[in-house]
């Protein structure tokens, strides 16, 4: 189109120089205005959109940075989670907890807004997402995080799936881990009586003690009541049907709790390890 209008400007040049009495430009002048006009032409900026600064037009580089990283440590109550652990059977419904060490080996910073979410399998934890990143903190690129995420296995035996995903606050993939447990014959049970199943903890570390909340189902239809144990020591008996006890400590740790289902035949035991080592 500019083109055109090029010609139609030198057509209507030379029919004003005839008009006009004045003599037509020579062949050589005709090609040197015709140059420089399409030259004109050719490096003329086209501009798409209105004006730079014109209101309601704004342009804003979006941010690109590659998300990657890499399992530094992975463990299952303390002990490296490797095959050898893998094949390790727990107990029906016995509580354990899940820790990683992962570092950020991509350009993407990690903020509290990343979640650590359920994505198929055998669900081992009471909710489908939670938090890895502590609120307010972040982790750059080239750093490391450690969380821990208590879990329960499974209340039938064999062996069952479980992946959780990292997911970033755009809704983004981050990462995804795969674990495996293998749950054990049965042997929590003393003349029908049943073990308490779902152990589950939380703790708060709030005004200088740490208090450790462990709650569990009553499966048990017979039981006198419910033991308590911290380290192989008898702290309490509970009466039957109680599903909750709540235990002070002075300091922060790795603890192995055992709930009881006991009666005037035995006990039916339940093992949940806790760990409270971050507690500040």
């Amino acid at each position: 189109m500019k083109l055109h209008s090029l010609f139609v400007i030198l057509f209507s040049f030379i029919l004003a120089a005839c008009n006009l009495g004045v003599s037509a430009p020579q062949e050589s002048e005709l090609a040197t205005a015709a140059a420089l006009t399409v030259e004109a032409v050719l490096t003329t900026p086209t501009q798409d959109g209105p004006p730079a600064g014109a209101p309601g037009f704004a342009v804003t580089p979006s941010p690109v940075c590659e998300e990657n990283f890499n399992i530094v440590r992975w463990e299952r109550n303390g002990i490296t989670y490797d095959k050898a652990e893998v094949d390790k059977p727990l107990d029906p419904n016995e509580g354990f907890e899940m820790s990683w060490v992962i570092k950020n080996t991509g350009t993407c910073t990690w903020t509290d807004a990343y979640t650590m979410n359920f994505d198929s399998g055998e669900r081992l934890t009471p909710t489908d997402s939670f938090n890895p990143i502590p609120l307010g903190e972040i982790v750059l690129p080239g750093s490391e995080m450690a969380f821990s995420v208590p879990m329960a296995a499974p209340s039938q035996t064999g062996t069952f799936e479980t992946t959780f995903r990292m997911d970033s606050s755009n809704g983004e993939r981050v990462l995804f881990v795969g674990i495996i447990t293998t749950v054990g014959k049965e042997t929590s049970r003393v003349n029908g009586l049943s073990a308490p199943g779902e152990l589950r903890y939380s703790y708060d570390c709030s005004g200088g003690a740490t208090r450790i909340n462990i709650t569990w189902q009553d499966l048990a239809d017979n039981e006198s009541g419910y033991r308590i144990y911290r380290d192989g020591v008898a702290l309490v008996d509970l009466p039957a049907g109680t599903t909750t006890f709540e235990d002070t400590t002075a300091a922060p740790g790795s603890y192995q709790y055992v709930v009881a289902a006991f009666n005037k035949e035995g006990e039916s035991t339940s093992k949940l390890h806790v760990e409270t080592s971050n507690c500040q």
